[in-house]
């Protein structure tokens, strides 16, 4: 309005000029005349600096210009002009803030914060009008114009080299490509995700060889988050430490806990989260998948198990409660089943012990099938606060099996072990502790003198067989040798990471494991193993 009225009155202005110059150059003029109307000029340019002052102080409107962000579609952009403070749009006033826990707005198909779940679609969608096609730290991603479909490429690379010091075994110390997994995710019509990883490496920490399979292969109806259905390969709702993403483990390595759970099922699954996502529940059926292998993706009458998973966060966002114990988390994991008798050979039912170096430390007797019941139990707690964290963990499983293939005398019998895990870990530059990994607050750059994130952590494990796995055959035993191979373990170890960045990590860990049992010259478990591990590590 003020424009307005100020150009209204400069053109009435400039008009009476006009009129009065003619007016004035047609007579002759006295010096005093002369001198009014030289005033008079003085005064209005005045006035007319005044005016265009007045307009220099006032904001005008927001213009919006349109940018072109691909081929045939355009986006507004607010260009501001003055600091003053504006409103957000109430779409813009809608979106979620990104949650701290989260790498950003990005797709996220892993599951979070040891839950069972990916992200919500709040998440996956990201910020009102994303880019069609976006590369960047997050990886490369594809989304549709109207943003109900997204596909997402990316890779993980860990390439480690094992030293061992006093070995038993002259096969343990080696240079190998850990994980080598080139990935596709997404979701499409907004409410279905999906997920596919090949993976080209070892299929277990002490794997010899180099294999091709399919890691994840699963697609997950995510309508609501109370109740959503999935169906595929994926990692089985039973541990805490297994469903932390292998890129995000504190240690180079799982502990030995996960020498007594499935790495990956077929199966179908029902999941979800209640009361405002303080609780996590899963329901699972599938195969009888070997623990802590990825060769499973072929069901051969190995039997069908079911699975279930409760993980609560029971004071998730609870401002009554003091901020330092709303990091608690606790759970329980579990399976059951009964097996068929199988003639699939013990290489593809039973998967081998190792310890958290990747050395195996109990190999179970040739011709042995499974048989009859199987269960496994394991209660679990998180715990985090600020740049600390810690996770507890027990599993216990008991195995039906047949012997007549291992000796004389053999038949159905079972064998238990029992494992545990406790691990802290504190980031010292003061990043957040999560179960999805540290996130650097400002990555190394050495010019600007940034130096990434680090992480120190600490972790007591240990397992232990039963005796019946050591009984000779003809006993009602497994007839396994307690001299090859180590009837427990108890093992203690030390990690030092730096996050160079969001996509690059190098990782240390020394780790020591002292067995019980074993002795046997040429084995792995002749003496105590005493490893010093080293990792970089890719994320894209």
């Amino acid at each position: 309005m003020t424009k307005i009225l100020s150009n209204s009155f400069r053109t009435g202005l400039l008009g009476a000029l006009l009129l009065f110059a003619p007016a004035t150059s047609s007579h002759a003029m006295d010096e005093e005349t002369a001198k009014t109307i030289t005033d008079l000029k003085a005064q209005l340019q005045l006035l007319m600096d005044k005016v265009t002052k007045l307009e220099s102080q006032v904001v005008p409107p927001t213009p919006s210009i349109s940018t072109p962000t691909t081929p045939g579609t355009t986006t507004q952009t607010n260009v501001v002009t003055s600091t003053t403070s504006l409103t957000p749009s109430p779409t813009q006033a809608a979106q979620p803030p990104p949650s701290e826990d989260i790498p950003g707005w990005i797709l996220s198909e892993r599951t979070l914060d040891g839950t069972t779940e990916t992200a919500s679609n709040a998440i996956q969608h990201g910020r009102p009008n994303p880019p069609m096609l976006d590369m960047s730290e997050n990886g490369l991603i594809f989304r549709s114009k109207d943003n109900r479909h997204a596909l997402r490429f990316g890779g993980e690379l860990q390439f480690d080299r094992r030293e061992f010091i006093d070995d038993g075994s002259s096969t343990v110390s080696k240079f190998l490509i850990r994980r080598a997994r080139p990935y596709a995710a997404g979701y499409f019509y907004d409410d279905w995700d999906f997920r596919f990883a090949q993976e080209f490496s070892v299929t277990s920490p002490n794997g010899a060889n180099y294999q091709s399979t399919i890691a994840d292969a699963l697609i997950n109806y995510h309508a609501i988050e109370e109740l959503q259905l999935q169906a595929g390969k994926f990692k089985a709702p039973i541990s805490l430490e297994m469903n932390v993403a292998g890129v995000n483990t504190m240690f180079n390595e799982r502990s030995v806990t996960e020498n007594l759970t499935p790495n990956r099922v077929i199966g179908f699954m029902t999941h979800g989260l209640l009361f405002d996502e303080k609780l996590s529940w899963a329901a699972m059926v599938g195969a009888n998948a070997r623990n802590d292998n990825l060769q499973t993706g072929l069901d051969v009458h190995s039997g069908t198990m079911g699975y279930f998973r409760l993980f609560a966060r029971p004071f998730k966002d609870e401002s009554s409660v003091p901020e330092a114990i709303r990091g608690l988390h606790l759970g329980v994991g579990g399976s059951i089943g009964n097996q068929t008798h199988s003639n699939s050979g013990t290489s593809t039912l039973f998967q081998s012990y190792s310890t958290d170096g990747g050395n195996s430390f109990f190999v179970f007797p040739d011709g042995l099938n499974t048989q009859g019941e199987h269960w496994r139990i394991s209660p679990q707690l998180y715990y985090n606060y600020g740049p600390f964290g810690l996770m507890g963990e027990f599993i216990a499983e008991k195995q039906g099996v047949n012997t007549s293939a291992v000796g004389a005398g053999g038949g159905f019998t079972n064998y238990e072990s029992t494992a545990w895990n406790i691990s802290a870990n504190y980031v010292l530059t003061g990043e957040k502790a999560t179960l999805d990994g540290i996130i650097p607050r400002e990555p190394f750059d050495f010019k600007n003198g940034t130096w990434g994130a680090w992480e120190m952590a600490l972790r007591y494990d240990g397992i232990a067989l039963g005796d019946n796995m050591f009984r000779p055959v003809s006993q009602g035993g497994l007839g396994a040798s307690a001299t090859e191979n180590a009837t427990g373990i108890n093992g203690v170890s030390w990690a030092l990471n730096w996050y160079i960045n969001r996509i690059i990590r190098l990782g240390l860990t020394v780790e020591y494991n002292a067995f019980t049992g074993g002795g046997a010259p040429g084995t792995v478990v002749e003496n105590n193993e005493l490893g010093i591990l080293t990792r970089l590590q890719l994320v894209y």
